[in-house]
């Protein structure tokens, strides 16, 4: 019975470190695809005012000179898929890869494809590039010495063991998962050793040398995890190999046996640490005591560590689980704004007419339908949001069909009136006259504006001066009835200089630039690319933080059931006749039983205040969790000294 039990919790752990490496190689996949063979990945960051044609155009010379071999990763955006879509820059040379080749991927991603450089028309140049190419030292401090010299910020991720540690450790989820993997271990070790408890003691008993004891021990430890092992890596090379293709096994084994060696290694220390202290006396021997007594204090010690651990973490996963819902809402959100361009535009010394030029795109676009404004306004520029801060929302109503939102029929969005606006809002009424073409349009602005309120429900829109998207659940919401009677310079420029004004497909907008005769110093880009592929990673995290939480729940039962039935075993002797005299287990078990509810709600109480003064939320379910595991861990108990009573009666001990 032990032995299956160890054999079913070898399962676990392996089974657990295969799904981190599944989710590892789909995380690793899409930064960096196996089938072009990368040598890293760098994220581009420009400044604010650089432009992006003249950022790529550097781009470019820096790879023609470097020989890095840049590609682009951009989302597909034309088609509407949830694909990649690979762009190499001019000068990058992919080994049997053309335009318009399929890249196949290891997750739930389609097929990507490979782009030409024209693609690079409609992409920022900030985002994810993948090196191809030559990347050694000189090529690295060449990137860097560019980047450093123009104020682009760059982040390197190497694709190599270093990169696999700081992926896995980077996020609080994986961390948690081992320290979860770390703690079965331990609970593992606790119960082989009380599985072992007779034996020891004999074998002590009759001189055996204690480094035999403990050899024997740890490896009739090790050696099924080992074979469990095995076979659970070699099924999953196996189906990777049938499903995905080869050229993903490498680094799903990489990774598993990294992970399985990190286990592996904290098994064999907890077993040595805890066999040393849990070592078989003579006087425990004499007294015929069935386990040592250390055995106990070290499941306690264990027990009071996976309990603490579970209430530290139960409350940031929840959090991560609701920013997990708000990522995969707010990809929602730029996925109906795929078809959604800004435009960038360059002002020369001899364009005095730009602003007009601009203006007359805007309102030529609107006029087909396809412009609309989002421009929100926070405290200030510098202000952080956070879920509670109110914000006032300037927008038409063509941004809100774009976000599905119909505040006239949407439940917790009221209409209110021009003086039950707060201050934020009136201040952004009162600057219609400032923003308006002239009085006229200013008093047409303030008659036909309609104010809401949304409390409870988040209104997607964009922060002001940038592209950031806000999720308010408390704002103010004015829709403007359109873009005319807005000022050139004024305020249709700047905002679509900051991209709060967004238009509506990508060759149209080429078209109606080229009409207004703005071609020559604007750039058109895709609103949504960045956001597409920064969204698509957040869902990961949290299905890794849940898998957390569950393997530590399992530590927790396991410790729980192993220290009862030692704490029973200790003492049967004791109460035994106590038993026999019509004693209840529960009563026996009782002052135990009090000692770790007090403990619980304590550490309860003590991990409810730091989330408190941090104004996190998750006081209710660590309340609730601590209780849970008290009422579980007395069931135990009882059931322990239970057990112990029937299996003297019987002669099964």
């Amino acid at each position: 019975m032990h032995r299956r039990l160890l054999v079913v919790s070898s399962v676990l752990m392996c089974a657990l470190a295969v799904f981190v490496a599944w989710v590892l190689c789909d995380l690793h996949d899409r930064s960096l695809p196996q089938e072009l063979h990368p040598s890293a990945m760098v994220t581009v960051t420009l400044p604010d005012g650089m432009d992006d044609a003249d950022a790529l155009r550097q781009l470019t010379e820096r790879n023609r000179k470097l020989g890095l071999g840049l590609v682009k990763i951009v989302p597909d955006m034309e088609h509407g898929t949830d694909a990649q879509v690979f762009v190499p820059l001019p000068g990058t040379m992919l080994q049997s890869m053309e335009p318009g080749m399929s890249i196949r991927r290891f997750g739930s991603l389609p097929d990507g494809k490979v782009a030409g450089s024209d693609r690079l028309n409609s992409a920022s140049a900030g985002g994810q590039y993948l090196i191809c190419g030559r990347w050694d030292d000189s090529a690295r401090h060449g990137l860097d010495d560019w980047a450093t010299s123009t104020g682009v910020r760059l982040e390197h991720g190497d694709d190599d063991l270093t990169g696999d540690l700081r992926m896995l450790l980077g996020q609080s989820s994986f961390r948690v998962t081992v320290g979860a993997a770390v703690a079965l271990t331990a609970v593992l070790v606790l119960f082989w050793l009380s599985f072992k408890a007779r034996s020891r003691a004999l074998r002590v008993l009759t001189g055996v040398p204690a480094w035999k004891i403990q050899y024997d021990d740890a490896v009739g430890l090790m050696l099924p995890m080992l074979a469990v092992a095995v076979i659970v890596d070699a099924a999953a090379a196996l189906g990777v190999f049938v499903s995905r293709g080869g050229v993903f096994v490498p680094y799903l084994l990489r990774v598993t046996l990294l992970l399985e060696v990190m286990v592996f290694v904290c098994l064999l220390a907890f077993a040595l640490v805890l066999s040393a202290a849990c070592w078989p006396s003579v006087r425990m021997i004499a007294d015929r005591q069935p386990v040592p007594r250390g055995l106990l204090r070290a499941s306690v010690l264990v027990k009071a560590v996976v309990f603490v651990a579970v209430l530290a973490v139960i409350a940031p996963s929840m959090l991560s689980f609701r920013e997990a819902s708000d990522a995969a809402r707010e990809q929602s959100v730029w996925q109906r704004l795929r078809d959604q361009v800004s435009v960038s535009i360059t002002f020369g010394p001899d364009q005095t007419d730009m602003d007009a030029k601009a203006a007359a795109l805007v309102h030529a676009m609107e006029r087909q339908g396809k412009a609309a404004l989002s421009y929100t306004f926070t405290d200030g520029p510098e202000h952080r949001i956070t879920a509670d801060t109110p914000v006032t929302g300037l927008v038409t109503r063509s941004w809100l069909d774009l976000v599905s939102i119909d505040p006239d029929v949407t439940a917790g969005i009221t209409p209110v009136d021009a003086g039950r606006l707060d201050t934020q809002a009136r201040q952004v009424v009162d600057q219609f006259a400032t923003w308006a073409k002239d009085d006229a349009q200013a008093r047409r602005l303030h008659a036909e504006s309609r104010y809401y309120v949304a409390d409870g429900v988040t209104v997607p829109m964009l922060k002001g001066g940038s592209d950031e998207m806000l999720f308010s659940p408390h704002a103010t919401i004015i829709v403007v009835p359109d873009l005319n009677g807005f000022s050139d310079s004024g305020f249709l420029t700047p905002a679509l200089s900051s991209r709060n004004i967004v238009l509506t497909g990508l060759d149209d907008t080429r078209r109606q630039v080229a009409q207004v005769g703005l071609d020559a110093a604007v750039s058109v880009r895709y609103i949504a690319e960045a956001q597409i592929l920064r969204a698509q990673f957040s869902a990961y995290f949290a299905w890794m933080q849940a898998a957390a939480i569950i393997l530590l729940l399992v530590a927790f039962a396991m410790v729980a059931l192993v220290g009862a039935d030692v704490r029973a075993i200790l003492r049967a002797g004791h109460d035994y006749p106590l038993l026999l005299t019509g004693y209840a287990p529960g009563c026996l078990a009782a002052p135990t039983i009090l000692a770790e509810t007090l403990f619980a709600l304590a550490s309860a109480g003590v991990v409810s205040i730091i989330l408190a003064t941090q104004q996190s939320d998750g006081v209710s379910i660590t309340l609730l969790v601590a209780a849970l595991a008290a009422l579980f861990s007395a069931v135990c108990h009882r059931a322990a000294t239970a057990s112990r009573f029937r299996a003297i009666n019987d002669r099964t001990l």
